[in-house]
């Protein structure tokens, strides 16, 4: 009997799990998704549809901004610059669906961040070098690279950059030593910080994968880019969803542009460090240090040098956001 039981727990879990995805021959629900046609029409979009390699996009423009959608594609583009959404846009008919959180919390922010208000302030900026001490992080043991030594060098020269814009800087650490990881949004919150930006380099097995990429927390009861099993519930960091994405949006653009960085994109995660922060947050990723080519630039101190600019010019960027929203309300 209980055997019985758990088979039919199991039927209904999978029956509820297909029964919240759009039907092939349906529209999907209009609470949980929304045409881009409708999307296009609220923002004073065009929308021209396109087909190359078997593929169906999608791009909505204006006179200010381009958003391309790629069917069946969980990775979209605004103003060239890549964002990873919860899941991939479907075709219905002639029209093209995305999750209505998709473009709430990812594309909205971007295209109309007046809708937003108020703005928070960005006064002090906390920077936070990732690992330290017994964590060394990751590591190209044959060019003698440790990732907790380049983030500290990087926290150091963003830094510098930040304060002579007329930032107040602080950061988690300026030596090597270990700080637990909830100790670190602490901290910004201890200090009353606007913006919070953790910095790491990568690494990967697979030595091909280079790039930069960007970090923030999904929204509550949206997958992370990985399809991580952590907890979906609501997290503190989340009540600033819109404002991550726009600041993430503006560093990942600046890594892209600045460093010529293969564009790995925004993508999103629940790492520790986002999870409770009281500002808007990320975790910056700029490069792999497991690509012998990649390594060889983070570790000359000019190409640090780029990357803390990159990151300060977002830093500005979002400061003219954010001023710009600030007047308007």
């Amino acid at each position: 009997m209980k055997s019985a039981l758990r088979l039919i727990f199991a039927a209904c879990l999978v029956f509820l799990a297909a029964s919240s995805l759009p039907a092939a021959n349906k529209t999907p629900s209009e609470n949980a998704y929304v045409s881009v046609t409708n999307i296009a029409s609220s923002v004073g979009m065009s929308v021209k549809k396109s087909e190359a390699d078997g593929h169906v996009r999608y791009t909505l423009s204006s006179k200010w901004s381009t958003v391309e959608l790629e069917e069946g594609s969980p990775v979209c583009r605004v103003n060239d610059v890549q964002l990873h959404l919860s899941a991939a846009p479907v075709s219905r008919g002639t029209l093209l669906y995305m999750m209505r959180s998709d473009y709430k919390k990812t594309i909205e922010p971007l295209l109309l961040p007046q809708k937003f208000a108020p703005a928070p302030d960005l006064k002090t900026i906390v920077i936070d070098p990732g690992h330290g001490g017994r964590d060394d992080g990751a590591q190209n043991k044959a060019a003698g690279i440790k990732e907790k030594v380049m983030t500290l060098d990087l926290a150091t020269r963003l830094k510098t950059q930040l304060e002579e814009r007329g930032y107040r800087v602080l950061v988690t650490r300026t030596k090597d030593e270990f700080i637990e990881l909830p100790d670190r949004p602490a901290y910004a919150a201890k200090v009353k910080a606007d913006l919070f930006i953790s910095l790491h380099f990568n690494a990967s097995t697979d030595t091909s994968v280079f790039g930069a990429e960007t970090y923030i927390l999904p929204p509550a009861g949206r997958p992370a880019s990985s399809n991580s099993t952590y907890d979906q519930s609501p997290v503190a960091g989340n009540r600033f969803d819109e404002w991550n994405v726009i600041a993430a949006y503006y560093v990942q653009r600046e890594l892209v542009n600045t460093l010529g960085a293969a564009d790995r994109g925004v993508r999103r995660a629940r790492f520790a460090v986002l999870r409770p922060l009281s500002c808007p947050g990320m975790l910056v990723e700029s490069g792999y240090v497991s690509n012998r080519t990649e390594c060889a630039k983070i570790a000359q101190s000019a190409y640090r040098d780029k990357i803390a600019t990159a990151i300060a010019n977002a830093v500005d960027a979002y400061s003219r956001t954010v001023r710009r929203v600030q007047s308007a309300q």
